[in-house]
């Protein structure tokens, strides 16, 4: 079956849709799954494929680093109280209150000679620690009043050991199941990035780059905005229906009731 037509493999002789795939829905048949990109001719199920590495990639390790930040702080501002509390408390506010979009779009849109995954995956994870390490707190200090903890304390155990050993494993219920909310919150950031043109840069694809690419010919070609459009809304979708799952069962007491 025919995909493409005219030059370079395209259709040219509809008036106003220069580039347009050949074939119904964009182009999509047995070849091309999901048809091709207007113009370029690209098998879009490749770049879909590609865009959710990058995409996931960026939104894990972000959030990774957002996790163990977090959870540092916040076990450290729980357990210690006093000035230790009061420090990482008002820094935690800072943070929260930055403007911190505006930042990283113009942190991004400045430094044009560096790794842009690296440098995205840095930006994100640094606005994002303050809402795990407020949970990890709260739960800081209603565990380190414990009869174990003061048993573990009066037994000579240190500080190291105390928080290692008996006040981390009581957070990380609720710690994972924040962490599974916490992913597509990053993966709809990278996307908001990358469609504003500061994110990921081609020829590396991300579904956000493809959305604001798709623009341009949503009236000819509609599928090329719809498919990346629909796979960011399933991933979105499905990490929240894992998130919401894993706090009702790892953490009871903050769950719908």
């Amino acid at each position: 079956m025919q995909l493409y037509g005219g030059a370079g493999g395209l259709r040219h002789d509809r008036p106003g849709a220069p580039g347009q795939p050949l074939g119904s829905f964009g182009g999509i048949g047995a070849e091309h799954w999901l048809g091709v990109e207007p113009v370029t001719g690209r098998d879009l199920f490749a770049r879909v494929v590609h865009g959710a590495r990058v995409s996931l990639l960026i939104a894990f390790a972000a959030t990774a680093i957002v996790v163990v930040t977090g959870t540092a702080a916040g076990i450290a501002a729980g357990y210690f109280a006093g000035r230790t509390d009061a420090v990482l408390s008002r820094l935690m506010d800072l943070t929260m209150s930055f403007p911190s979009l505006i930042f990283m779009i113009a942190m991004l849109s400045v430094a044009k000679d560096v790794n842009r995954i690296v440098l995205m995956t840095a930006v994100i994870g640094v606005f994002g620690w303050p809402g795990v390490a407020r949970v990890v707190r709260g739960q800081t200090l209603s565990l380190k009043h414990r009869a174990y903890v003061d048993a573990a304390r009066v037994g000579g155990a240190g500080p190291w050991r105390i928080l290692t050993r008996d006040i981390l494993p009581g957070v990380s219920g609720p710690v994972i199941a924040y962490t599974t909310l916490l992913i597509p919150g990053m993966i709809s950031t990278e996307a908001a990035l990358s469609y504003l043109g500061v994110g990921v840069r081609p020829p590396t694809p991300s579904w956000g780059q493809m959305i604001a690419e798709s623009v341009a010919f949503y009236e000819t070609d509609p599928m090329y905005f719809v498919i990346p459009s629909v796979f960011l809304f399933l991933a979105v979708l499905a990490f929240t229906l894992l998130g919401d799952a894993l706090r009702d069962i790892l953490d009871p007491r903050g769950g719908r009731t």
